[in-house]
């Protein structure tokens, strides 16, 4: 299964609606934002996708209610997703001692930083998508993981 993955998009609608429709050019099955929408407006852009979505609020979600009325599946992280054959811990922040991910699973899928992780640790993906909205590193970056090999592929939206 193909899942795309989109974090950070930080109210910048051009690039929410750039990083779904390239997702969806993809081939995608499935969405996966790791926090920091920001608004209801910015989560409109989000739901251009029709599929299956999962999310988490980030640090920076102020309008909480407001996204929980459009996201109704939106949570505190860490939160598991089983999807095409493989479990995974999503949150907003990166594992450490005060955010621990979920035990027992095949990845790890996370935003906060705005820096590209993709590597695998002990035998568990570690994947950071980078930054949708381009406004820290001026790179505004997606992803997909395929679940059948655990391929991940990090693209750049501009």
């Amino acid at each position: 299964m193909l899942l795309g993955i989109l974090s950070d998009s930080h109210d910048h609608l051009d690039r929410i609606h750039a990083g779904v429709d390239r997702l969806v050019r993809e081939g995608i099955e499935v969405l996966i934002h790791p926090g920091d929408i920001i608004a209801p407006f910015a989560a409109k852009a989000v739901l251009d996708w029709q599929g299956p979505l999962h999310v988490v609020y980030g640090n920076n979600d102020g309008e909480r209610n407001g996204l929980k009325v459009l996201l109704p599946q939106i949570v505190d992280g860490p939160l598991l997703v089983e999807v095409g054959g493989i479990c995974i811990s999503l949150d907003h922040y990166p594992p450490d001692e005060t955010h621990p991910p979920i035990e027992n699973v095949r990845a790890i899928i996370y935003g906060h930083t705005h820096q590209i992780v993709n590597e695998t640790r002990g035998g568990v993906l570690h994947l950071n998508p980078g930054e949708c909205c381009g406004w820290v590193t001026g790179k505004p970056t997606v992803a997909t993981l395929d679940t059948d090999n655990m391929h991940v592929e990090i693209v750049p939206l501009d």
